[in-house]
């Protein structure tokens, strides 16, 4: 989330957004619950010294942006589940895909929906108005957590295949 969260590459190149993969990861891999107030922390303390010390667009921080929690919850308590109830294996992927695209899609009417109906920037809210913008949305913020859920699983079986040791030419450099 530090990298991506803050923006600051955008005039480069844009990195997709972290947050739904690192709440799903966190919550698959740590076992403290304070993990998820501290991520949530980490990830508002960023977005308030962007908006406030460096100067960025502060045009989702609305009385909506308190949708996050429950958006974030949704990945965190999903990657729980999956810890609990999935073996990390290939054939498990299915259920694994099956239960982050479910999270995210729920997590994406929290905070979607959220925005649109607390956020003060939509005179005439409705829903057909409200599907249209799930439908031009979702499938992006899909396919950057997807990205970076594949990051994470990828670390994950290089790290877990190799004992947690470095292969000994990237030791060396």
């Amino acid at each position: 989330m530090l990298a991506t969260r803050p923006h600051l590459l955008d005039q480069y190149f844009h990195m997709p957004d972290t947050a739904w993969a690192s709440f799903f990861v966190l919550g698959y891999f740590v076992r403290n619950r304070l993990a998820f107030p501290a991520l949530f922390a980490l990830g508002f303390a960023i977005d308030v010294v962007v908006i406030y010390l460096l100067g960025g667009s502060g045009f989702c921080f609305t009385p909506a942006y308190w949708m996050l929690v429950p958006a974030y919850g949704t990945m965190w308590f999903a990657g729980r589940f999956a810890a609990r109830n999935l073996e990390p294996t290939v054939g498990a992927l299915p259920a694994f895909a099956l239960l982050a695209t479910a999270a995210a899609f729920v997590a994406h009417c929290f905070s979607s929906g959220g925005f649109y109906l607390l956020s003060g920037h939509f005179d005439q809210p409705t829903l057909a108005e409200f599907a249209g913008r799930v439908a031009r949305y979702f499938p992006g913020n899909l396919v950057s957590m997807w990205i970076w859920l594949g990051i994470a699983a990828l670390c994950h079986t290089l790290w877990t295949r190799t004992g947690g040791q470095l292969p000994t030419a990237a030791r060396r450099a």
